[in-house]
């Protein structure tokens, strides 16, 4: 009746809308506007022998539940629950399509109840075995009674329809299955005395206690069961806030949004964790692409591999500025990692305690005061970068390490900035590599001391020459404005790089900083995306690094994301620096990884099972556990063809992307466009017209 267009639908709709106000004088249809009136457009029609109603020509027919078998558990049938071994799913899903539950319950006044209950006692007589076992069933329903566990009366029925009898009968087959499977026993079709009526009966709200005397239609149900039973139990939608939207395991969508307000408590620092072939970077460039859809944020994206390269080829194919920086030998590069130093002179009340007693050795407060209003520890920072060049990085060195060499190395840094705001320059390395020189002729020390010194400035002179040199030891390239900045730590991502790696990584968080106290008024967010994020946090000095610079970025808009495929290379330092991150996604992994993930998160037993129960087909989706101080909820990554085209990242599939190019004479983002397109027939949808974008 409706028609297969959408101008017969809307033709329809002007037909039978609601009628608009009288005119004055009309008078109105006896009836009224009745609702029940306007329900049906097309006569329905009853097929007795068949016990079937037809709407609209479609057969329509009604399975009602006879008696439950077995206790039903918490969200027995809308709620995901685990049905053996690792699967986990909602029964309603496993129905048929069109399937409509209807659970009756009628509210027992317990006094009436208790009364049918003594009625049976009294008439269960004599000493046969029936009669004892009626009364002991009597005597136990009085106690479950006694102990608050409501017995009410209600029924359960599964509407069903299809386009014709085969596939009615086909989809009550189906059903029927569903519920023996889950210990619902159902009114077998051939016992069934006036299915008709019974279509009637328990449509909602129809059913009258009142006429049903002699109690033929309802059974006595525990109203835990009856909860169990309801369709209150079901899958998250997430808040509503569409930043970043996923699927449940009902194909229904979760939306969230750390950026918005609304949905984060503390920070919209994110932490996404994901193991080999786990689908990390395609939800990584998924969400990417949506925050930058709907926000358009600054994007820093520091990465190992080249795996944002296309992400950053699309982007600018749309429009937005992308800059590139490649960390390696001869790439013009510089960075000035104690450019901030002016900072000590020019707010001198900000410097933190000098006594080497006083110093925080083992950072364990690193991580709090991450909401209050504590400033920057400038100096605490750019001790933290002299430390790495001392010791490169090495955990022995590392060690040697004194409260007294800290104490030292501050007091360097601030002579440097001092001497160097006075002549209007950049701190350079070599500047503080010369007030420890300067620092160790000091007759006044003991010479132990002076050799210390002597040692440390030894030591930071290696990245004052060669290739450290020019990377380190120059005023810093200046950044140009971008919408998106890419960063490839390239030569530093090997290994023996350590060092240099960590020095570099604060020099970009540091330029990250700068900008971000530049446009905080701007009212646009900044996103510092880290991924390899285990390459980088390697380095016991670095995580607490970034609680302390990042702990005040809320204040700025500006957000630190890191991703990870291995927590085994997190040092325990790192514990301030995750607990400092509110939303936590972790993707499908084995059961050693979440007792990983429990050393620096503290899980419960359902977090631990959300977390297990996560799985992953290849080709078709992935599934995680997104964890934040407002939702616990399981999700289902399906991204769409091109983002998952401009994530892939193996081998064969660089492959397949470079024998496109060859053969058409294509750029690498265009072959993507055609894997993406592949995706999409194989998916069984329409490709999306990408050529507009070439």
């Amino acid at each position: 009746m409706l028609g297969a267009t959408a101008e017969d639908r809307e033709r329809f709709y002007v037909l039978t809308r609601y009628p608009e106000g009288r005119e004055e004088g009309e008078i109105e249809l006896a009836s009224g506007t009745d609702f029940a009136q306007r329900l049906f457009f097309g006569e329905p029609r009853s097929d007795v022998s068949n016990g079937l109603w037809f709407f609209d020509d479609m057969p329509h027919r009604v399975i009602v539940m006879d008696r439950l078998r077995t206790p039903p558990a918490t969200g027995h049938l809308t709620g995901e629950t685990r049905k053996g071994g690792d699967a986990m799913n909602a029964l309603f899903d496993q129905m048929p399509e069109d399937t409509v539950m209807c659970l009756t319950l009628v509210a027992t006044p317990q006094d009436v109840l208790e009364a049918h209950l003594n009625h049976l006692a009294r008439k269960a007589v004599g000493e046969t075995l029936a009669s004892e076992q009626a009364r002991q069933d009597v005597q136990q329903v009085r106690g479950l009674i006694g102990s608050a566990h409501k017995l009410y009366r209600g029924a359960l029925a599964f509407y069903l329809r299809g386009r014709d009898l085969e596939q009615l009968d086909a989809r009550g087959v189906q059903l029927v299955n569903v519920m023996l499977n889950a210990g619902l026993q159902p009114v077998r079709e051939e016992d069934e005395v006036a299915p008709l009526n019974s279509y009637l009966r328990w449509l909602p709200c129809v059913f009258d206690p009142a006429a049903d005397k002699r109690q033929w239609y309802t059974q006595l149900m525990f109203a835990q069961h009856a909860a169990n039973l309801a369709p209150v139990w079901g899958r998250s939608q997430g808040t509503g806030h569409p930043g970043i939207t996923f699927f449940n395991r009902g194909g229904g969508p979760i939306t969230f949004d750390p950026l918005n307000r609304l949905d984060r408590q503390m920070n919209a620092h994110l932490f996404l964790f994901g193991p080999t072939g786990s689908g990390k970077s395609a939800t990584l460039n998924n969400i990417l692409n949506q925050v930058t859809a709907i926000y358009r944020p600054r994007l820093f994206i520091v990465e190992a591999g080249n795996s944002f390269g296309l992400f950053g080829d699309f982007a600018a194919r749309l429009g937005l500025t992308v800059h590139r920086v490649k960390l390696a030998p001869g790439a013009g590069v510089s960075l000035a990692p104690f450019a901030d130093a002016w900072r000590l002179v020019d707010t001198p009340s900000q410097v933190q305690t000098l006594d080497a007693d006083a110093l925080d050795e083992d950072q364990a407060d690193a991580g709090m005061a991450v909401e209050g209003d504590e400033q920057r520890d400038v100096l605490g920072e750019l001790e933290i970068t002299a430390r790495l060049m001392i010791t490169g990085g090495e955990d022995k060195e590392e060690a040697r390490m004194t409260r007294a060499d800290r104490s030292l190395i501050r007091q360097c840094i601030l002579d440097a900035a001092q001497h160097c705001v006075a002549d209007r320059r950049t701190v350079l390395t070599r500047d503080v590599r010369d007030a420890l020189r300067e620092r160790a002729r000091d007759a006044t020390l003991p010479e132990m001391r002076r050799a210390r010194l002597l040692e440390m400035a030894d030591a930071m002179d290696m990245f004052c020459q060669g290739v450290d040199g020019e990377m380190f030891d120059r005023s810093g390239t200046p950044w140009p404005e971008a919408d998106i900045t890419i960063v490839d730590l390239a030569t530093f991502a090997r290994e023996g790089y350590n060092a240099q790696l960590s020095i570099a990584y604060i020099s970009l968080i540091n330029t990250v900083n700068n900008i971000a106290e530049r446009d905080q008024f701007l009212g646009r967010p900044i996103i510092n995306v880290t991924d390899e994020g285990h390459i980088i946090t390697k380095n016991p000095l670095l995580a607490p690094y970034v609680v302390k610079i990042t702990k005040m970025w809320r204040k700025l808009g500006a957000w630190f994301w890191l991703a990870t495929q291995n927590l085994d290379d997190l040092p325990k330092a790192a514990e301030p620096m995750l607990n400092m991150i509110e939303w936590w996604i972790c993707l499908s992994m084995p059961p050693d990884e979440v007792e990983k993930i429990a050393r620096f998160r503290e899980l419960n037993a359902s977090q631990k099972a959300l977390m297990l129960s996560a799985r992953k087909e290849a080709g078709k989706f992935s599934e995680g556990v997104i964890l934040s101080k407002s939702m616990e909820v399981l999700f289902r990554a399906v991204p769409p063809s091109l983002y998952l085209a401009m994530a892939m990242t193996e081998p064969e599939e660089k492959a397949e992307r470079f024998q496109l190019m060859q053969q058409h004479g294509i750029s690498e983002l265009d072959a993507a466009f055609r894997v993406a397109e592949k995706i999409d027939r194989a998916r069984g949808i329409d490709a999306l017209a990408l050529d507009m974008l070439a």
